[in-house]
């Protein structure tokens, strides 16, 4: 994948990557891959009225404002941060058994084809099959497209996962939503969550090269991995009710050992992390304090918020240390 649609990719994304990948309309949802082993998605619209996830959007700008990026937004008039109201990103794998997998992204909003499309053809893209595929650069070995499914959608990714999509929406979807699996554990979110991210485990795991999820290092960290080996599903989400962030997180598995090593795992980095804030951002301390971790039969939760105040001081000093 070359870097023009490397960079539209990292645009579409850079919103997800700064909260937590959100609930979107059914087109989008209806062609994420039935055997997704990842879906994540975020609610842009809705945050672009909040003036907490303004926050958010003014980091955005700053990462999507530079350079050869900056200079093709130009050229497009694609303003990511107001002409997208919804992204999905969704990974599958290629095989069963295999460690090999599929990404795709899928943006709802207002796009202008015409002009998007010449863009990336004045940049060497070729159309093929209802869809762009740029041009390789040296020592690039992957396979990337995107295609202008219409006005209102965008889809980009493996050329491969791109034409999947392009067939699925031909056939009315991919059949996620009605086919079990992670669109049922999707039901245990909350509808009006602003973003959202949901994982198989146990079949991202062979996705990963080493055939485990590395969860961080430390005692906390190899006995979270532990426990990770009997967990079927992770879900997270994040609300944004414009006076604070609510943050969410489940675990299911049908082990009852896991749960409870699970919940002491949580309990204890929680315990660590407010030691480890303590002198830096005293006032996280009491924020951490009010996460609470409850236990049932088939799972295991961790829900808190974060007040509009701890984060726009929290925001205050990233930007401080990185003017140092």
């Amino acid at each position: 994948m070359n870097r023009t649609l490397l960079r539209t990719c990292a645009t579409l994304v850079a919103a997800a990557s700064l909260a937590l990948p959100a609930l979107a309309k059914d087109q989008a949802l209806s062609l994420v891959p039935a055997n997704a082993v990842t879906v994540g998605m975020v609610k842009l619209a809705d945050m672009r009225s909040s003036p907490l996830s303004s926050m958010l959007f003014q980091q955005t700008d700053k990462m999507s404002a530079d350079g050869d990026g900056a200079k093709f937004l130009a050229e497009t008039g694609l303003s990511p941060t107001k002409d997208i109201d919804v992204l999905v990103v969704a990974t599958s794998p290629r095989s069963n058994l295999g460690s090999e997998a599929d990404v795709v992204v899928l943006a709802e909003g207002r796009f202008n084809v015409e002009r998007l499309t010449a863009a990336l053809v004045s940049h060497g893209a070729v159309k093929k099959n209802g869809y762009l595929v740029p041009p390789k650069e040296a020592g690039d070995h992957s396979e990337g497209a995107v295609a202008f499914a219409s006005p209102s959608l965008v889809i980009a990714g493996s050329e491969r996962a791109v034409a999947a999509a392009l067939e699925a929406r031909t056939n009315g979807g991919t059949g996620f939503l009605s086919r079990g699996g992670l669109a049922a554990d999707i039901a245990r979110i909350d509808s009006s969550a602003t973003a959202w991210a949901v994982v198989d485990v146990t079949r991202a795991q062979r996705l990963t090269k080493g055939g485990t999820v590395t969860t961080g290092h430390g005692q906390s960290g190899e006995a979270l991995q532990a426990a990770l080996k009997s967990v079927s599903t992770v879900a997270v989400w994040a609300k944004d009710t414009g006076d604070a962030l609510q943050l969410g997180a489940l675990g299911l598995s049908s082990d009852a050992e896991t749960l409870e090593l699970l919940e002491d795992t949580v309990r204890g980095a929680l315990s660590a992390l407010r030691l480890a804030v303590k002198e830096k951002s005293p006032e996280m301390v009491s924020v951490l304090r009010r996460f609470d971790v409850s236990r049932k039969s088939d799972s295991i939760l961790i829900e808190g918020s974060i007040p509009a105040a701890s984060l726009r001081e929290l925001m205050a000093k990233k930007t401080a240390a990185m003017k140092q």
